[in-house]
């Protein structure tokens, strides 16, 4: 009875194991898994792009649905407007969710913190996204998939806490030399307009544009893990178990530096939702200009 019971406990601890996915799959990856039962394959790629073209049995999903604006802020809904999205969008916790759109994973990204979020580990990214997929020159399609609507459950483990930085949490980390803020926007953006005075970074944040992430000259893949530990680095974030929160202007780009570091192996990341769209119109919260952090 007792070798039953083990039996049993080690198949569903290698079941759990074999759920969890990397943040990226290659386009090798997907192509082999194409006809697999419970795979939802996502389209992030703007309304025109998916009508011209995307890869088989891919759903179009539009980003502004991932957004719940608030008080006049682009911010997520939060776990139960996700649950009402998903659930129209026709994905189910059982399914293994692949990510992509046109852009590098840009705005794929953001439904990976979603889905992140409410616990979702059987999610990840096309690594290159649908421009890998179309120089390689595998299959596309113009038939649109239908959606097929389920009843997606609250999580019982919800990691927006973990997952998710605030005001205050980015307030105490401007004093605290154990967390690290990370700005991905531009350069232009991060020193600011002097014509501007809400303009500029965050005071301490470290600068790391999200698309240095990425080699364009690739096929928009992500660049190799030794290149990306490496630029990094050179910025200071060498330890992996650093508390980091990564920001933006309202957290889109931010999704997509959150992306990376996960796949780099850092396991204390938070997006800050807010971004600088919050930052800025509070007039009591410092700011920053110059390309010094």
């Amino acid at each position: 009875m007792m070798k039953r019971w083990l039996s049993a406990a080690l198949f569903g601890f290698s079941l759990m194991a074999q759920a969890k996915m990397p943040v990226f799959v290659s386009t090798d990856w997907l192509a082999q898994h194409l006809d697999d039962d419970h795979l939802y394959i996502a389209d992030l790629s703007d309304g025109m792009q998916y009508a011209r073209f995307h890869i088989p049995h891919a759903h179009k999903v539009n980003y502004a649905w991932l957004i719940h604006p608030q008080n006049g802020l682009q911010l997520s809904g939060g776990s139960h407007y996700m649950r009402k999205v998903l659930s129209q969008l026709g994905i189910a916790p059982e399914d293994t969710v692949i990510l992509y759109d046109d852009t590098g994973d840009l705005n794929a990204a953001r439904l990976y913190w979603e889905l992140k979020k409410l616990g979702h580990d059987k999610v990840a990214l096309l690594n290159g996204g649908s421009v890998a997929w179309v120089l390689e020159q595998r299959k596309m399609t113009q038939h649109p998939e239908p959606y097929h609507k389920t009843s997606y459950p609250l999580p019982q483990h919800d990691l927006t806490d973990a997952l998710t930085a605030v005001k205050r949490d980015v307030l105490k980390a401007i004093k605290d030399p154990n967390t690290l803020l990370l700005d991905v926007r531009s350069k232009e953006e991060y020193v600011g307009d002097p014509r501007d005075p809400r303009s500029g970074h965050i005071p301490t944040a470290l600068h790391f544009e999200w698309i240095n992430a990425i080699d364009i000259q690739h096929k928009f893949m992500e660049k190799d893990r030794d290149t990306l530990l490496k630029q990094l680095a050179m910025l200071g974030l060498q330890d992996r178990h650093q508390p980091i929160i990564v920001y933006c202007h309202t957290g889109h780009r931010a999704a997509r530096m959150f992306a990376t570091l996960t796949h780099l192996g850092f396991d204390h990341v938070r997006v800050y939702d807010g971004s600088m769209q919050e930052w800025s119109l509070d007039k009591s919260l410092p700011v920053k200009q110059g390309p010094a952090p």
